[in-house]
């Protein structure tokens, strides 16, 4: 009897230290501020069916416009509604990571181009360690384990949209996400909690006006109207995620510079990279080595050389085939 009384005044105890969702909010964005996030709010979890993103996403699958990756054409349902990720899900916290580094792309020797995004270490890992620490936060403070699920860019989950309902930017004509206050070049991390939190009450206006910069500047015209991409023809997905027949050189209509991972030819004309935030170190780590992966490089490099440099870095989506593949069409 004596030992219930005790883990009933624990229990107790432990129920007068939870913190309102004001307190807890203010918590999360010391802690966000203290890990280098350039921005980053919240919006209430809810269904995207009927959406202009549900409309779009069904426009482009039913044209062909993701090509070969199939993940894309799966769990459509949990796309649209995030509660079935978490059931119980009440808040979506959406978090910007920049990227941008005064130098942009690397360019080897040959001309051998490596996108800015790519140039460290696989960002999914980086962020998402980042946000688990966050999500410790929210779990203890509102004593409830597994309360909180984080995604980067590899699960079923509409970042973008759930960006700008968290009022973080706008949705540009090359389809990424226009922070006014941190520019384009973004990682986008999420966190799905049970908790409820304050919420963002206002949308970012669209900025892009009249501009097209993006779709001029888009040499194999995946970009084939604004907000519209047909994402088989962008030579990122040629550089990347296409394998076996078909796959692209990456070489542009400007001359003898070519993508060989990742291509940043529409984000960098965007005027809105004005607004970009440094980039964490971490994503720009292997720039050096990258300055020296020239064509002889990669011809030379063997399956057991490319998995202890590149298995903490995007590159190694790719694969040492496809890598050789890139350089040497």
């Amino acid at each position: 009897m004596l030992t219930l009384l005790k883990l009933r005044v624990q229990f107790l105890e432990k129920q007068t230290q939870t913190i309102g969702k004001e307190e807890l909010w203010h918590r999360i964005c010391t802690m966000a501020e203290g890990l280098g996030f350039a921005h980053w709010g919240c919006t209430p979890v809810r269904t995207l069916a009927g959406s202009r993103e549900e409309c779009r996403y069904f426009e482009a699958r039913e044209m062909g416009h993701f090509g070969k990756m199939e993940y894309l054409k799966k769990n459509v349902e949990k796309r649209m509604d995030p509660a079935l990720l978490l059931p119980g899900a009440r808040s979506i916290i959406v978090f910007l990571a920049p990227f941008a580094s005064k130098e942009g792309a690397c360019i080897a020797p040959q001309g051998l181009k490596y996108s800015e995004f790519a140039l460290g270490k696989d960002y999914h890992q980086v962020i998402r360690d980042k946000l688990y620490r966050i999500a410790e936060l929210i779990e203890e403070a509102c004593m409830e384990k597994k309360s909180c699920r984080v995604f980067t860019d590899s699960a079923p989950v509409m970042e973008r949209a759930w960006a700008v309902r968290a009022g973080l930017g706008f949705i540009g004509k090359n389809n990424f996400l226009i922070s006014p206050k941190a520019g384009i070049k973004n990682f986008i991390g999420v966190i799905i909690t049970k908790s409820e939190l304050p919420y963002s009450d206002k949308e970012v206006e669209n900025g892009c006006g009249q501009c097209t910069r993006c779709l001029d500047a888009c040499s194999r015209k995946a970009l084939y109207a604004p907000y519209k991409v047909d994402a088989s023809k962008c030579l990122s997905y040629k550089t990347i995620e296409e394998h076996g027949e078909g796959a692209d050189n990456g070489r542009t209509e400007k001359g003898a510079e070519k993508w060989v991972f990742g291509c940043d030819d529409c984000m960098n004309a965007c005027p809105w990279n004005r607004f970009n935030k440094p980039g964490w170190e971490e994503f720009s780590s292997n720039r050096d080595l990258l300055k020296q992966c020239s064509g002889e490089f990669w011809a030379n490099l063997t399956e057991e050389e490319f998995r202890r440099i590149f298995k903490d870095s995007p590159l190694f989506r790719a694969g040492l085939e496809k890598m050789k593949n890139n350089v040497s069409r």
